[in-house]
C-alpha cells in the first residue's frame, strides 16, 4: 500500500477560449486523480505562478489546435473576432508558456492533448504534437502518446463521447505515471 507520501503530483495546464480545453483539462484530471493528486490550471495562471510545478511528477499540457499547431497571438486575435458570444482576449497561450518553462534539469514526466474540429481529424499537425515536441527539448519525457478530443466546429461545443474520452485518457495517464513514478523511485 502506498503511503500518503508516495501518491504522485500532477499539474494540468491548459489553454482554452471556448471553454472546451478547459471541460476535457476538467475531465482529464478526474481520471487522473484516482492515482494521483492533481491541480488543474489554466495557462494564464500557470504563467504568473511558476511554483505550481515544483515538486510535480508530471505536467499534463492541453490546448487548443490552431493552424495546426498551438495558438498564436494572431490566431488567437482571430478567434476572438470569430466567435459568436464575447471571449476574452489572451495575452498568454500554451506556446508562449511552454516555450518560457526552464529546462527539466532532472527527468520529469509529461503528457500532451489538444481540442480540434471534428471535421478536420485528418490534418497533420496538432498543438498536442507541438507541445511534445516543446516539451522534449526541454527535457521532459511523454508517459503517453499525445491525444486529440474533437469539439463539433469552431468553437464547439465538445463532440459526444469526448468528455468520457478524456476521462479514460487521464485514467490511462494515470496508470502509466504510477508506473514510471515507481521505476524512477526505485532506481
Amino acid at each position: 500500500m502506498r503511503s500518503e507520501n508516495d501518491v504522485p503530483e500532477a499539474v494540468v495546464v491548459y489553454e482554452s477560449m471556448f471553454g472546451n480545453c478547459r471541460r476535457v483539462a476538467h475531465e482529464v484530471a478526474e481520471g487522473l486523480g484516482r492515482h494521483a493528486r492533481v491541480t488543474v490550471v489554466d495557462v494564464a495562471d500557470a504563467a504568473t505562478r511558476p511554483e505550481l510545478l515544483d515538486g510535480a511528477d508530471l505536467l499534463v499540457a492541453g490546448g487548443p489546435t490552431h493552424a495546426f499547431s498551438m495558438s498564436r497571438p494572431g490566431s488567437r486575435a482571430e478567434a476572438v473576432q470569430r466567435a459568436s458570444e464575447p471571449v476574452a482576449a489572451r495575452t498568454v497561450g500554451l506556446r508562449e508558456w511552454s516555450g518560457a518553462l526552464p529546462d527539466a534539469g532532472t527527468p520529469r514526466l509529461a503528457a500532451t492533448f489538444d481540442t480540434r474540429a471534428s471535421r478536420i481529424r485528418s490534418v497533420p499537425g496538432s498543438a498536442a504534437r507541438s507541445a511534445a515536441k516543446v516539451l522534449t527539448r526541454k527535457g521532459y519525457e511523454l508517459v503517453v502518446p499525445s491525444r486529440s478530443f474533437f469539439v463539433e466546429e469552431y468553437q464547439g461545443p465538445v463532440a459526444p463521447g469526448e468528455l468520457d474520452a478524456a476521462r479514460t485518457w487521464g485514467d490511462v495517464l494515470g496508470a502509466a505515471l504510477l508506473s514510471a513514478t515507481t521505476s524512477l523511485r526505485s532506481a
